[in-house]
């Protein structure tokens, strides 16, 4: 009786890990929140035609294809004229909805400079991406606060949107 219990309770487990793992794999297919790696040759062709204008004379380095509030999208990142740039291109359309670009501090808005240096206490070491969502632009800057890695996004005007 003992040994029966004990192929029960390993049998049992088995099951449970093969339905875990069966289970996680299934949530990478593309639902919402997840992302598959893809290549440029296997996007349709409005968002390839997108994708090789944004990065015309640059290298790009992944595309990721994501469902974003119920919608497909690609999640492009390439090195543009030297900068890191990231691009969220539709695919139904090939409409641009996000870009972000690496910047230099002394490209900022003075509000957002000045912003960025008091929330951080310095502007020395500070990192910036501009980013232009829905026609929304903020920056978001990273740098160190209190002697530990953060990160804060500002509007046009330094106001803060957001810390982490």
């Amino acid at each position: 009786m003992p040994n029966r219990i004990g192929r029960f309770t390993a049998n049992l487990a088995l099951a449970v890990g093969v339905a875990v793992l069966v289970g996680g794999c299934g949530t990478s297919g593309g639902g919402e929140g997840s992302s598959v790696r893809v290549a440029l040759e296997d996007l349709p062709d409005a968002p390839r035609a997108t994708v090789q204008k944004l990065t015309a004379g640059g290298r790009i380095e992944r595309i990721d294809k994501e469902v974003e509030d119920g919608r497909v999208v690609y999640d492009v990142e390439a090195t543009v004229g030297g900068k890191h740039t990231e691009f969220l291109v539709a695919d139904s359309d090939g409409a641009v909805l996000e870009t972000e670009t690496s910047v230099d501090l002394g490209q900022l808005p003075a509000a957002v400079r000045a912003a960025a240096a008091q929330y951080f206490d310095s502007s020395v070491g500070l990192t910036a991406l501009k980013k232009d969502a829905f026609n929304q632009v903020s920056y978001e800057i990273s740098g160190t606060r209190n002697g530990k890695s953060a990160e804060a996004t500002f509007d046009p005007t330094g106001r803060i949107l957001e810390t982490g």
